[in-house]
């Protein structure tokens, strides 16, 4: 993915589907500079975390 597509993903209200190393996530912010994006997995409570946006796979 890239950092546009992600921003769009992230600011649309409708969820899509995006995945990280398997598993859904919801993107919670991007960063335009560092090209990283802010997660979170859909179905742990587990804290936020940040992954290189080329690694995120929209479904």
């Amino acid at each position: 993915m890239n950092v546009m597509r992600a921003k769009e993903i992230k600011d649309d209200p409708v969820m899509k589907d995006v995945v990280y190393n398997g598993k859904y996530v919801y993107i919670e912010d991007v960063n335009d500079e560092t090209q990283k994006a802010l997660v979170r997995y859909t179905k742990h409570e587990e804290g936020h975390f940040e992954v290189d946006v080329t690694n995120l796979v929209e479904k």
